[in-house]
């Protein structure tokens, strides 16, 4: 390979014509398998296979790179993979225009290339992808840019960090520039980049480029360092005002971060948030009206990976707005949290207890005042459906605030007679905190017992029943420093002066001894 030049080759090829070919190609594709080769033997052989594909036609070269080539980037060895790849390097510019017809069927292996296990199959690729932008990317930017904007979402973060290079040489390109070269500190700078901006918008059309910088923007909250680093820099390169910008593109941004959130990808979802939260610190009052209603249409509307994305969003919403914000939209954000708090999906109503907790580190007991009566009010509905929401948004809310909330609600359900409902409340409270119940002991376990006695006299055998599973989940679910206060207090009942309490103390004994952990 060494002996000849790559040109030479093509020069030979189109001196002695197209019967030349069929020798030279078996030897030239070998050396591109040859796994004992090095990378400089693959990239002269891909270099000459080239030159005599440009000079056997555009039907034979179409022929070979689809039937005989690009099945060969499946190939185990990584060698054949590189000697690809190599290939793809130098087509482009000896092909020219020619090559369009190509891009379509060699784009697939480019990207597929760009996470290979195999350093020097990335680093070939990688070369690859910037020979075809810089060759084919203004004429053909239809073709590229899409593949480009799928590689962004890759789940392996080295398509992602890639395709963020190839997309600012792109960009770079159709708007004069070069990534990295500006950081519009000064007024040349600045300057630069708005014509950049203004030739970008020119060339990709107000559609494409709202959509491309909305998928950049939201590469620059991406879990990989690395690909953040990349996003920031091809977005300081042809971005001059970022607040401008955002909110030029703000609806087509939440439309992605939306659709990223309801994916059910945990990553992706955990991006969209903290994208979510970076847009409402630099826009503030500017985008919470639009963000907000979204949130909440999509809340009600969505599946149960929209609702949990919906939720984490709202997370991060809540915890960068300020005070103020919060306080000015508390009606329709007290109205989503209290909504998603009495979610079916345990999942949602997990995070959206989370969306509680910053709701209340905003405003405090105002959140309390807000949520909770309107929760007890639905316990007592006559729906079950409503009831089970309710107790479900209760139960939420007393995962993260038990100690606030447990005082304002015991007395409340502790109203004698107990019914059925209140019962039922308790019993999945002391679920949801088994660490802190065993501090109202001193009024739930004698009125449980009262209430057990009372049934000796009238008989309720329904509400006796709910009664006795409250007990059960409260013996069960108090933890181990609550012990001794449960004993205390059933204790104290084993000797009272009436039979009936004395007895339903004694059972509640053997309550405690069966559900003991």
């Amino acid at each position: 390979m060494r002996s000849i030049s790559a040109k030479s080759l093509g020069s030979l090829t189109r001196g002695l014509g197209e019967a030349t070919f069929p020798d030279l190609r078996p030897w030239l594709i070998d050396t591109l398998r040859s796994e004992g080769g090095n990378s400089v033997e693959r990239s002269g052989a891909a270099q000459g296979l080239s030159e005599l594909l440009v000079a056997s036609g555009a039907i034979l070269t179409e022929k070979v790179i689809v039937n005989e080539l690009l099945p060969l980037f499946s190939h185990p060895k990584a060698g054949t993979r590189e000697g690809v790849l190599w290939v793809l390097t130098y087509l482009p510019t000896v092909l020219g225009q020619a090559y369009s017809s190509l891009i379509d069927e060699s784009l697939p292996a480019l990207l597929s290339g760009l996470a290979d296990d195999n350093e020097a199959v990335r680093e070939v690729a990688l070369r690859a992808g910037r020979v075809l932008v810089k060759s084919h990317g203004k004429a053909h930017k239809d073709k590229i840019l899409p593949s480009l904007e799928e590689g962004l979402g890759n789940e392996d973060y080295r398509i992602r960090v890639a395709s963020l290079t190839l997309l600012g040489d792109l960009l770079g390109m159709l708007g004069g520039t070069k990534v990295g070269k500006t950081s519009t500190d000064t007024q040349d700078d600045i300057r630069q980049t708005e014509r950049a901006q203004a030739q970008i918008a020119l060339a990709l059309g107000n559609v494409t480029r709202k959509r491309v910088l909305s998928s950049l923007y939201l590469a620059r909250s991406d879990a990989a360092a690395v690909v953040r680093q990349s996003a920031v820099e091809v977005w300081r390169t042809i971005v001059s005002v970022t607040p401008r910008t955002l909110r030029e593109i703000l609806s087509v941004l939440v439309d992605q971060i939306v659709t990223a959130l309801a994916s059910g990808d945990p990553d992706r979802t955990q991006v969209a948030g903290r994208c979510l939260g970076d847009i409402v610190e630099k826009l503030g009052d500017q985008v919470l009206p639009e963000i907000i209603p979204v949130l909440s249409e999509n809340l009600y509307d969505g599946d149960n990976y929209t609702r949990q994305g919906v939720c984490v969003g709202l997370a991060e919403v809540i915890n960068c707005s300020s005070k103020e914000q919060i306080t000015k939209f508390l009606e329709i954000l007290v109205k989503v949290v209290q909504d998603a708090l009495c979610d079916t999906d345990t999942q949602v109503r997990s995070i959206a207890a989370s969306c509680f907790q910053n709701l209340y580190n905003a405003v405090g007991n105002r959140t309390l005042d807000e949520i909770v009566p309107q929760l007890l009010l639905s316990m007592e509905s006559d729906d079950e459906i409503t009831k089970t929401r309710a107790l479900n948004g209760m139960t939420g809310i007393l995962g993260v605030r038990s100690k606030e909330l447990l005082p304002y609600i015991i007395p409340r359900l502790l109203k004698t007679p107990l019914t059925v409902s209140h019962a039922d409340a308790l019993g999945s409270i002391a679920h949801a905190t088994g660490d802190t119940i065993h501090m109202h002991f001193s009024s739930i376990i004698p009125t449980l017992i009262s209430e057990l006695a009372s049934f000796s006299e009238v008989k309720d055998e329904i509400r006796e029943e709910a009664v006795r599973r409250c007990c059960r989940s409260m013996c069960h679910n108090v933890d181990s420093i609550g012990i001794n206060w449960l004993i205390s207090e059933i204790a104290s009942k084993c000797t009272s002066d009436k039979q009936a309490v004395r007895k339903e103390a004694c059972w509640t004994f053997q309550v405690v001894v069966e559900e003991s952990k």
